[in-house]
């Protein structure tokens, strides 16, 4: 794929899928605006050199056409504050409403459309969608790493009707972050994956075996590898400890990797906030239990092995961050990962919940590099780089 560096788009139209799915209050207030923030280069880039730009974005899951919460119409407030200028809006993404819109801007100018998944298309491959919103530009921006694994209209089917495709500035920037994990100039390389569902994680996990040396297992993929381990058990999740038992093959196939489980944890016989969590050895674990967090042997353990790496990569919580008695796993974690930036590793930290995590525990300045998508950046690992938004930019 080729960047916008050096290209002028002096006098031309630019459609630019952009990633304004992001947290927003009934109110309103959108609470966390980095995505959008980190798309302002390539929208400034374009403005500057006296072409129009024109976003192309989605917000939340709408199923059933518009709904006011869904509207991209709310970011204008924030949209304008942080581009200082004002920003033009239209009610929708494809028919003459737009072209009344285009026709009446001038170069440096920016317009918004509204939210692409108000139409169904977006999802269905239709090629007369793809035709309806090419019609609005000259070049083709994907900006929008955060979709990159949707084969979605606007990501995969869209760019192919322009001539001029390009990848922005921060697609490129997150590209070139995660593609440090797979380089294995700096050894060795630990990947800590954590989060609620092992079918979300599987395949990525399947997919670092080849590039990393350890892999430190948390959150809601504790028990399922666990119990892979153990005799069935009524209580298991058998979907999920198939899963960990596939994954504990294929680790055979990639001897050089380490799959490591913590021995012990915090757990709850209730998902209770009130409550205190015990310290429990795995071996001591009743099956109706909640793991909430790792314990503390664990986390001595996990911070040496992550304070000895080159490379690093977060994808995933480590336990139930957001409750105080729960987060010190996360700490440890976090505070592991800085030490060893410090001193010259490499740190990727997945996007949404991780990022998250990694602030509430308050060294969110001290890692070398925060994702924006973190589904996207799992399912870019899972793909082995491969991925169809991005073959799409191809020219």
């Amino acid at each position: 794929m080729v960047g916008i560096q050096g290209i002028s788009f002096k006098g031309k139209k630019v459609l630019i899928r952009v990633d304004f799915n992001v947290p927003i209050t009934d109110h309103g207030v959108v609470i966390d605006d980095r995505r959008i923030r980190s798309s302002l280069p390539t929208i400034q880039k374009v403005i500057a050199d006296g072409g129009i730009a024109i976003l192309l974005a989605h917000l939340g899951r709408p199923k059933h056409g518009y709904e006011a919460r869904y509207s991209l119409r709310r970011l204008l407030p924030v949209l304008s504050n942080l581009l200082q200028q004002p920003i033009v809006f239209a009610p929708d993404c494809i028919g003459s409403v737009v072209k009344e819109r285009i026709d009446g801007l001038e170069p440096g100018s920016i317009l918004l459309l509204e939210n692409v998944r108000f139409h169904a298309s977006e999802t269905l491959e239709d090629r007369g969608f793809a035709q309806a919103l090419a019609e609005w530009g000259e070049v083709y921006i994907n900006e929008a790493f955060g979709t990159i694994h949707r084969n979605h209209v606007s990501t995969t089917l869209l760019p192919t009707y322009f001539k001029e495709r390009y990848a922005g500035y921060l697609l490129q920037q997150e590209i070139a972050a995660i593609d440090k994990l797979f380089s294995k100039e700096q050894s060795p390389v630990v990947a800590i994956m954590g989060g609620n569902k092992l079918v979300d994680k599987a395949k990525p996990i399947q997919g670092l075996m080849r590039y990393v040396d350890h892999i430190l297992i948390g959150g809601g993929l504790i028990l399922p590898f666990y119990y892979a381990k153990q005799s069935p058990s009524a209580h298991t999740d058998s979907e999920a400890e198939g899963i960990a038992s596939r994954l504990f093959d294929a680790l055979i196939r990639h001897g050089h990797c380490q799959l490591w489980l913590p021995t012990d944890v915090q757990a709850l016989p209730e998902m209770d906030e009130q409550l205190t969590p015990s310290t429990l050895s795995l071996a001591d674990l009743p099956y109706d239990s909640y793991v909430v967090d790792i314990g503390p042997v664990t986390q001595a353990r996990f911070a040496a092995l992550i304070r000895q790496a080159k490379t690093i990569l977060w994808a995933g919580p480590i336990g139930v961050f957001e409750w105080d008695q729960c987060a010190l796993g996360t700490v440890s974690i976090a505070q592991a990962i800085a030490q060893a930036t410090a001193h010259g590793a490499y740190s990727i930290v997945g996007g949404g919940d991780t990022a998250a995590a990694i602030k509430q525990a308050g060294y969110v300045n001290q890692v070398s590099y925060i994702s924006t998508g973190g589904g996207a950046l799992l399912a870019y690992i899972a793909a082995d780089r491969k991925l169809s938004s991005l073959e799409a930019l191809k020219q």
